[in-house]
């Protein structure tokens, strides 16, 4: 969450009027609850004030009208319009006819005793509308992009010592190696764990190992670490051990030839000088996985990357052709990696 408008919230800074947009879903909820704990009086005339528009099922000047009308009680009133595609290149599922002149009056002179909030979980608006350079004049502006590989790191640190419990070094690395970028997974995870040790206990990188599960991908993931380390033998037992937990060959081809062709891309876009959040950006995918595919690829040459992603496809038609096994396919399209 954007630190400034954290310490806004929690030190009961409101503005009349809110835009959110990103991509980080989860971040952006989390800051949605806080602003209803701030905005909303407790009490049984909570739900009466709180008001939730889907836009791709009304126009905006009907968010505009509920805006512009007081609490029957004499409080504060919540107003959320939320998947406001219009803001964006793209409408979704967006079929009303918005008035979005209507947002912009009302941005501009707010009804004082009311906040409005404007979502949309798309990475970037479209700069280019008249309607979204306006707005942002008028409007506190809020945008929730996954964390890079570090701030990745502080996000889970943080959450992590919010438990309680004491924590080991080296277990924010693990539960991120285990699960991934996906704050939300990690949120229930860290939950879970502090649970399991009690208040006094200490999570450390054996109690993420024996509770949390391992995704396919990460399994995926370390396959393609022995691979690269031309460490065939532990490569094998790797793919192995995946089927004896009853995981389809298909499906495991299909996420090493997208981690290949993810190695490749990355490699490429990383030569031309581009960053690790400028790559997530150009990619459409979470920072951390760049992270990984980055350190991955430095085993291999561009050449060779491209090699393995060919051979990968052509494994993949030789089994949905019929021609081969496809744990044969699997086997042997590791084996040739040298």
């Amino acid at each position: 969450m954007d630190r400034k408008l954290l310490q806004e919230l929690s030190s009961g800074r409101i503005s009349s009027a809110y835009l959110f947009y990103g991509s980080e879903t989860f971040l952006m909820e989390e800051a949605m609850k806080r602003l209803e704990d701030q905005v909303l009086a407790s009490g049984e005339n909570r739900d009466w004030n709180h008001t939730v528009m889907d836009l791709e099922e009304v126009p905006v000047q009907d968010l505009v009208r509920e805006a512009e009308t007081p609490s029957f009680f004499g409080e504060r009133r919540l107003v959320v319009g939320k998947n406001a595609w219009f803001l964006t290149a793209s409408r979704g599922k967006d079929k009303q006819e918005h008035r979005p002149e209507e947002l912009l009056r009302y941005a501009r002179e707010p009804l004082s005793e009311n906040v409005l909030v404007i979502t949309v979980p798309a990475e970037k608006l479209d700069a280019r509308k008249k309607v979204v350079k306006e707005l942002k004049k008028h409007v506190r502006e809020a945008v929730f992009q996954p964390p890079d590989a570090r701030g990745l790191t502080r996000w889970v640190n943080d959450r992590l010592k919010r438990t309680g419990a004491r924590i080991h070094p080296q277990t924010t690395e693990t539960l991120i190696r285990q699960t991934g970028g996906d704050l939300r997974l990690l949120d229930m995870e860290i939950r879970k764990l502090a649970i399991y040790v009690g208040p006094s206990g200490t999570i450390t990188p054996d109690t993420v190992a024996a509770l949390v599960p391992r995704t396919l991908e990460q399994d995926v993931f370390k396959l393609v670490d022995r691979v690269a380390r031309r460490k065939t033998g532990e490569a094998m037992a790797v793919f192995h051990d995946l089927l004896e937990n009853r995981e389809e060959p298909i499906r495991v081809l299909a996420l090493l030839i997208r981690q290949f062709r993810l190695m490749l891309q990355i490699k490429v876009l990383a030569g031309k000088g581009l960053s690790e959040r400028e790559i997530a950006s150009q990619l459409k995918v979470h920072p951390y996985p760049v992270k990984l595919a980055l350190r991955q690829g430095k085993s291999f040459p561009e050449k060779t990357l491209r090699t393995l992603l060919h051979r990968a496809i052509e494994t993949d038609q030789a089994i949905k052709s019929g021609q081969m096994d496809k744990t044969l396919a699997l086997e042997r399209l590791i084996l040739t990696v040298r």
